[in-house]
């Protein structure tokens, strides 16, 4: 996503707002247009200007997506470090008033322990998470961020078989693939917003 600078004129954030607005309104799909269409998720609410920031799009993600989150866990899946790219470190910050726990899963060494040194109090699980018939899976997640496409097919897998029904969810898809839109779309769940190539999808009945 490219920063934009200061509008000079004021009319600019109306027509950057309703361009966007349009980009979401073309059909989803495998199509020329599709771009286009992600570039209308990437400038919602602001988000290209005033919340370019980390600290300003957390803003915008509580004010407009965590509110009906429910208390509960969160999981993050192939969760790296636990700080570059990570979206648990800025909602652990409101963990506490919100009701929620956080627990991670990461398979690579080194960032296992660059995890447990940046985020000690969080708990960690060794290895992948694919597949909800693995005892180790939690059950009833409010929401889940994964980094992974074999984690991400298996949260696409559970959710259809109803054995998950998060609330909330954040897919890394920095290939811009538009399958992931589609399997979550056939599932009730809706694009809602695209940050720094993480895909935000809510539950349509929630």
């Amino acid at each position: 996503m490219r920063r934009e600078q200061p509008d000079r004129e004021w009319w600019k954030p109306y027509e950057r707002a309703f361009r966007g607005w349009l980009y979401r309104r073309i059909l989803p799909g495998n199509h020329p247009l599709r771009l286009k269409r992600l570039a209308g998720y990437e400038r919602r609410w602001g988000l290209e200007t005033w919340g370019y920031t980390k600290k300003r799009f957390f803003k915008i993600l509580q004010g407009r997506l965590l509110g009906d989150v429910p208390s509960g866990r969160w999981l993050e899946l192939q969760v790296g470090d636990g700080l570059v790219g990570s979206l648990g470190v800025w909602l652990e910050t409101i963990a506490q008033e919100r009701g929620w726990i956080f627990e991670a899963w990461e398979h690579r060494a080194r960032p296992i322990v660059s995890f447990r040194k940046n985020r000690p109090l969080t708990g960690l699980h060794i290895g992948r998470l694919t597949s909800w018939n693995d005892p180790n899976a939690v059950e009833n997640p409010v929401g889940i961020t994964t980094r992974g496409v074999r984690e991400a097919a298996g949260v696409c897998r559970a959710i259809r078989n109803g054995q998950i029904r998060p609330t909330l969810l954040g897919v890394w898809n920095p290939r811009r693939r538009w399958l992931w839109e589609a399997r979550l779309r056939a599932c009730g769940y809706r694009l809602v917003l695209i940050y720094d190539r993480m895909e935000f999808y809510k539950d349509q009945g929630k």
